[in-house]
């Protein structure tokens, strides 16, 4: 997940000098249980990761499913081992991401905001294993009761063997999540570059700052998507084409810096689960992202607005460097991507209203939606958000 919180249509509004603007902003992002893979083709995360238990896979797994397997291949000569299989292994996941943010912006003069906002993250899971397309009761009928250590084999529950086995390699098990924490801390600023005659060119950066929780070598359900720094450097451009209808294209850069994270190595290609004694500590280069989009604004009237826009943006592959000279790459692998998402926008605002004397306090009112509609190695993400403004 490349960013947790919704972004607002990007604008080239500025505070007056000392003007106040507390506000909050909450939402929620749904979909990020279904990835776009490398191939740009829509998965839901059980079908993506899940795991088929054949005989290979079995005897890479555990060392008893080994000796079974060679076992069962002595009777008959009909390699009864190598057609054994335990069926494959979904895991379901039904993720959901609420956050609130207090955000506090001051206009330091008439060209330049500050701001800074802190999101208090709510992170749910709902995670089911199942087990389905086993031929282990044929096995079973086959074979039941020819001795204990057989039937203890022939009676195995995936979905335990696997939480077992995630326990054994020292990774949680994988349960149902329902968390609270601080993400991190954002901190804005906007300068208007240039002014005339409605044309207006800002210039954003945007700072994210490490506070949220470190990335977590042994928790596969995880967001890990916290405790980053970088810096997000965006130009806007707006300007009034027909009537009230105005446009905003805009391009942005986020720069990730370098940082050092514990993380697990895979010896080879098959290490799907690396053993805890493969974990380091590892000089991590999250890929930078670029995008590019535009939005459209129109003014029904001076209380109500609405917007859309759309943006393109490509992530650069992460690298990965430690000291032991292992298998890095394999932690960078399918984690360069492109999105394509849509988002829109419906505002109310009592400001001018307030100048006219005919409302009490000014204040904006904005509901946004987007939707990250395709893309290549990024989750799917549909979100929602809610922001009131105040101004003093």
């Amino acid at each position: 997940m490349s960013s947790i919180c919704a972004q607002a249509l990007m604008s080239t509004s500025t505070l007056p000098e000392g003007i106040n603007s507390p506000s909050f902003r909450f939402g929620i992002i749904d979909g990020i249980g279904q990835k776009y893979t490398e191939s740009g083709s829509l998965m839901n995360l059980g079908d993506y990761k899940s795991v088929v238990f054949d005989a290979k896979n079995l005897a890479k797994f555990n060392s008893d499913a080994k000796r079974l397997i060679d076992a069962l291949n002595r009777f008959g000569g009909h390699a009864l081992g190598d057609s054994f299989n335990l069926g494959v292994l979904r895991v379901d996941t039904m993720p959901r991401v609420q956050y609130s943010a207090p955000v506090f912006a001051r206009g330091i003069t008439n060209r330049w905001t500050v701001g800074v906002g802190v999101p208090i993250i709510s992170y749910t899971n709902k995670i089911s294993l199942s087990q389905e397309f086993s031929n282990i009761e044929y096995y079973r009928q086959q074979f039941s009761g020819l001795n204990p250590e057989l039937d203890d084999a022939l009676n195995t529950d995936l979905s335990k063997a696997t939480n077992e086995t995630l326990t054994g390699k020292g990774y949680k098990a994988l349960n149902n999540r329902d968390e609270t924490f601080v993400g991190d801390i954002q901190v804005v600023s906007m300068y208007k570059l240039y002014e005339k005659n409605e044309k207006v060119l800002t210039y954003q950066a945007q700072v994210n700052l490490p506070t949220g929780p470190k990335f977590d070598p042994d928790d596969l359900a995880s967001l890990n998507v916290f405790g980053r720094t970088n810096i997000t450097n965006s130009l806007a451009y707006s300007q009034y084409l027909i009537g009230r209808l105005s446009m905003v294209p805009y391009v942005s850069y986020l720069i990730n810096i370098p940082d050092t994270v514990t993380a697990r190595v895979p010896l080879n290609e098959d290490d799907t689960l690396p053993d805890a004694n493969t974990k380091e500590d590892v000089t991590r280069t999250l890929g930078n992202i670029a995008t590019v989009g535009g939005n459209l604004f129109y003014e029904i009237n001076d209380s109500w607005m609405v917007g859309g826009g759309y943006d393109y943006s490509t992530k650069d592959a992460d690298r990965y460097t430690g000291e032991r000279g292992t298998r890095y790459d394999l932690l960078a692998t399918n984690t360069a991507s492109t999105a394509h998402r849509v988002k829109a926008e419906i505002t109310y605002s009592s400001v001018k209203s307030y100048f006219k004397k005919t409302a009490v306090i000014p204040l904006m009112v904005s509901f946004q939606v987007s939707d990250t509609f395709s893309g290549v190695n990024i989750e799917r993400q549909t979100a929602q958000e809610m922001n009131l403004m105040l101004f003093f």
